[in-house]
């Protein structure tokens, strides 16, 4: 049973005649009731269906589900009394359910273990759980459940540290979740708490190791972040040895050929840019920013169906990127290819008719056909502007380009479609 199904399958009784529950520290009190759970199926409660056990069961559902009730401390004294070591029981039980991946089950015992007798242990079991439901539900394709379950991880852990303070197990279990996450920083962050406080052993050893590749990396999106931004302020000679630094410690990681490439690209050194942008294919990376790039070279070097037929897979690969499908659309229009041009230009117009470049290769396209492009039939898509303020210049560059000799140059490459950060954890 779920949560919910759990609770509602509670009922109340008074204290039976003759109960005898009492130990040095706990003695029964008439005054409060006592929970019931029902067997799967029943509905209601009967003389035969209340036992020391469903009692017990009742309690324990109430302890794992519902902290806030008035009564829970009396609850876990009583099940404490009838049983020392019942935390221990269940959480053995938990384990078992969770391998038979009866995760429900699982879920309310190891929450009953947790808040009968919080411990670091029962906090990290929790957490650990949590995580598998998360593969399982992203298994399904449940992507909702499967970020619901995550949060539960990551709060479960959070808590552990509020209730044990820097419990060193508890600070292993959240900074290699957060690494996992590829919340790096974050990971940093409770690694260093950990090395201030974890004994020497194995597994600190572990931690340590975790720690340094971590801090590589971060160094390393550091760098890959210095060479972008040189880019973007036009300054690609630094850009290219950030990018180079990066290359000569990740040798086998497409984001710094590419950044070399743009970078070399707009120094007019398209040959060289041309082998960092092969070499990204050739390390398994396809993205639309790398064929873009691509056919700017081949069209700088002169080979324009190379350049086009690199920005047919970039749209293949993006089909809602402006930029490749406006640059398609002018290419096609440049070699009246007419019925080429107008395909692109629909789809650029559909991803913003507003967007001045579309505008501009209207105005073209109207004037070699002597055909009036009318208004859209469909709804627009609404073009995401969020880069538009960094790429303002690179919308002008090309702009100015297409009016004045037909051959785009500089920033048009990136306009809206940046490249993307690895930040996963390998």
């Amino acid at each position: 049973m779920n949560k919910e199904e759990s609770l509602r399958s509670i009922r109340y009784i008074k204290v039976p005649t003759g109960m005898r529950v009492e130990s040095e520290t706990f003695r029964l009190d008439p005054n409060i009731m006592l929970p019931v759970q029902l067997q799967p199926g029943v509905m209601q409660l009967t003389p035969d269906g209340i036992s020391l056990e469903s009692i017990v069961s009742g309690m324990l559902t109430l302890i794992a589900y519902d902290e806030n009730h008035k009564d829970v401390s009396y609850y876990k004294d009583f099940v404490l009394t009838i049983d020392p070591m019942l935390p221990d029981k269940l959480c053995k039980a938990a384990i078992a359910k969770e391998e038979q991946k009866d995760y429900d089950f699982s879920e309310e015992l190891f929450l009953a273990v947790y808040h009968l007798l919080p411990q670091p242990a029962s906090c990290i079991n929790l957490a650990t759980l949590y995580s598998y439901r998360a593969v399982d539900a992203r298994d399904k394709g449940d992507d909702e459940k499967e970020d619901e379950f995550l949060l539960s991880a990551k709060r479960t852990l959070s808590d552990g540290l509020r209730r044990f303070g820097e419990n060193e197990d508890v600070l292993a279990e959240i900074s290699s979740f957060e690494a996992f996450m590829g919340n790096l920083e974050e990971s940093k962050e409770y690694l260093d708490r950990y090395m201030a406080v974890a004994k020497e052993g194995e597994k600190k050893q572990e931690m340590k190791k975790l720690l340094s590749k971590i801090e590589l990396q971060l160094e390393n999106d550091e760098e890959i972040k210095e060479a972008y931004d040189f880019i973007m302020l036009g300054n690609n000679e630094k850009a290219i040895a950030a990018a180079e630094k990066f290359i000569a410690k990740n040798p086998k990681v497409w984001n710094g050929y590419f950044l070399r490439g743009w970078a070399l690209r707009k120094e007019g050194r398209f040959e060289d840019a041309r082998k960092d942008l092969m070499k990204c294919l050739e390390l398994g990376e396809r993205s639309a920013d790398i064929y873009n790039e691509l056919s700017i070279d081949e069209l700088e070097v002169g080979d324009r169906e190379l350049a086009k037929t690199y920005l047919e897979t970039a749209a293949d690969l993006d089909p809602e990127n402006l930029t490749v499908a406006s640059n398609l659309s002018y290419l096609y229009l440049q070699d009246s290819q007419l019925d080429e041009a107008r395909e692109y230009l629909e789809k650029a117009r559909f991803l913003s008719g507003n967007d001045e470049i579309v505008k501009n290769l209207i105005e073209e396209y109207e004037k070699k056909t002597g055909e009036k492009i009318g208004e859209l039939i469909h709804e627009e898509i609404v073009h995401d502007d969020s880069h538009e303020d960094e790429d303002d210049d690179a919308y002008a560059a090309e702009i100015a380009e297409i009016e004045k000799d037909g051959i785009p140059d500089e920033e048009e490459c990136h306009c809206g479609h940046h490249h993307h950060h690895h930040h996963e954890e390998e």
